[in-house]
């Protein structure tokens, strides 16, 4: 027993130390990135400074910090916007620098980067854009700047929008599952690729109405800027006669066919002729906006950001978690110093009882303060669901809403288990005992059952948005039944007010909560800190960081990563859509 006990106490104390000395290294790394990141003449901003955005990655709409790695790729869509509109009056910032050759994000995000830009450039101020290659989104962003290079041997890929969507119904077939699938509403798409092999037809037409909006609202801002006719544009996408840098050149696409130092070089000897130097005069956007933070007000409008599918439980990286939202809504409910609210939602949806739980506590919100929503890329069915009862809804001409409707799925794997050698018994006290159990087919009774509870859910749901929009019961259904819609024609039906990006919503809070002088504007929830992550880490969430790392590489992990996650009745859109 002393032996047991002796190794009991050097164990733990060989246990403390280990972790004492993580923690002191912890501490150690902090300090030294401290002192690095404080080093003021390396970010100094002089005068005819440069503002460098690098934008190589995807822009999202919150930061989630990664314990096991760095958030490197990934770039805080809020931290572009406020650099550009700092950088605005700023006289000491002559131009902006875009390096482009990488970068991703949804089309709402890019129309929102794209307006903080021409602002810019209407105080008389230079962009110049340059890309190793351009994509279509990145060419939509290079497309208002004053001078757009592009690499030697790089590519302009103008070539038209598509949606591709991969449908998994052979796979299940060929692995003995057979989807159990409940729906309503005709364009309730979001189980096709499950059970088709192809979109529907009525999936295909919505989708090819609102792809058509995107693509003339793409086409004629790119006009505009480059002094190009739509028709020229279409031409050139249809004959992929612009994707050469020497052809880009000859038909204006681009105005300058070199690499990256030089046209570094060139713009900066354009404010600063008899300096060499190109290095001093560019500052990083990241460390630009952390410069002469916003002061203490006591009227503050706090930002909420709800990004990713909508599931129980907590948030990560591409979900929200109804639990974790609906404790940040309480904290900005019982804050005196916040006077108003601006929901900032990217998502697609996802579990019914989630989205409601939010929507309960959005609706609680409004009763003692203003709400705006603001929509981002995506906010559809579940998404709109958590919009519908805001005060107030401002969305993106080339945002994706609606899909108002609501779809179930069970698998029944018995093929499955009886092909590897898996049989099954069971002793029941009533028909349905075993009803959900994921080996068993359902009866035509539970079949019945489950399409009354889809039904009952689909309900609340449509007079959620009739409230919360006013709207008749009867109008709310003719818009419902899955339908998605660009933001333009959901601003016609009465899904949206006004058409605009955050500081629209950002202005409608302020006006409703009659703030007429400064006030400051905080964006929840506050993401946690490497240290708050390490102290509630488990092996659970090591695998997970691992399998989103892989799932953001193979499109189909993503799906199937989705598919896990999803527990209950789905409200979510008919699939992922990325516009290319």
């Amino acid at each position: 027993m002393k032996t047991a006990h002796f190794i009991k106490q050097v164990f733990t104390v060989a246990v403390g130390f280990f972790v004492s000395l993580l923690f002191l290294l912890l501490i150690t790394i902090w300090g030294v990135s401290q002192l690095a990141s404080n080093d003021s003449s390396k970010h100094e901003v002089r005068v005819n400074s440069i503002l460098q955005l690098n934008m190589q990655g995807r822009a999202v709409e919150l930061v989630h910090e990664s314990l096991l790695g760095s958030n490197k790729g990934i770039i805080d869509l809020n931290l572009i916007k406020k650099a550009i509109h700092k950088a605005k009056d700023d006289s000491r910032i002559k131009a902006i620098y875009l390096e482009l050759s990488y970068f991703d994000a949804g089309w709402a995000a890019l129309e929102e980067i794209r307006e903080a830009l021409l602002s810019f450039k209407k105080q008389g101020k230079t962009i110049v854009a340059y890309g190793d290659s351009y994509s279509q989104k990145s060419y939509y962003l290079a497309s208002v700047a004053d001078e757009i290079v592009l690499n030697p041997s790089g590519l302009l890929e103008f070539q038209g929008l598509s949606v591709t969507i991969d449908f998994y119904t052979k796979l299940f077939e060929n692995i003995c599952i057979k989807p159990i699938i409940f729906r309503i509403g005709a364009y309730k798409s979001a189980i096709e690729p499950l059970c088709l092999n192809k979109m529907s037809e009525e999936s295909r037409k919505q989708t090819g109405d609102y792809l058509s909006l995107l693509h003339e609202h793409f086409l004629k801002n790119i006009g505009l800027e480059r002094n190009i006719k739509v028709s020229k544009l279409k031409e050139f996408a249809h004959n992929l006669s612009v994707v050469l840098p020497t052809d880009a050149l000859y038909n204006k696409m681009i105005t300058k066919i070199a690499y990256e130092e030089e046209s570094k070089k060139s713009l900066v000897q354009q404010f600063n002729e008899s300096d060499a130097t190109v290095n001093k005069y560019f500052v990083s956007y990241k460390h630009y906006t952390h410069l002469n933070q916003q002061p203490d007000v006591a009227n503050n409008i706090a930002v909420v950001v709800a990004e990713g599918q909508i599931i129980n439980g907590v948030s990560s990286a591409g979900y929200v978690g109804a639990s974790d939202f609906v404790r940040t809504i309480e904290r900005v409910k019982k804050d005196p110093d916040i006077k108003a609210v601006v929901l900032r939602i990217d998502s697609p949806g996802g579990s019914v009882l989630a989205s409601d739980i939010m929507c309960q506590a959005i609706e609680e919100l409004k009763e003692v303060k203003p709400v705006v929503a603001s929509m981002s890329n995506v906010v559809a069915s579940g998404g709109y669901y958590i919009a519908a009862p805001c005060h107030y809804i401002v969305a993106q001409p080339t945002t994706i809403t609606g899909s108002i409707g609501i779809f179930g799925i069970l698998f029944d794997t018995t093929k499955l288990m009886q092909k590897i050698g898996i049989e099954c018994d069971v002793v029941k006290t009533s028909p349905s005992a075993d009803f959900l159990n994921p080996r068993t087919t359902c009866s035509q009774e539970e079949s019945k059952f489950f399409y009354k509870i889809l039904q009952s859910h689909y309900e609340t749901f449509l007079q959620k948005v009739s409230k919360g929009r006013g709207l008749s019961m009867n109008k709310v259904k003719s818009l419902a039944s899955g339908k998605v819609y660009a933001g333009t024609v959901a601003k016609q039906n009465g899904l949206v007010d006004e058409l605009g990006g955050m500081e629209k919503a950002i202005e409608k809070a302020a006006s409703l909560a009659n703030l007429t002088g400064t006030y400051r504007i905080g964006c929840f929830p506050y993401p946690k800190t490497k240290l708050e992550q390490l102290l509630e880490y488990t092996s659970s969430n090591i695998k997970m960081e691992l399998l989103s790392s892989l799932a953001e590489e193979h499109q189909i992990l993503n799906h199937l990563q989705a598919i896990r996650k999803r527990q209950g009745w789905q409200a979510i859109l008919p699939y992922t859509i990325d516009i290319k």
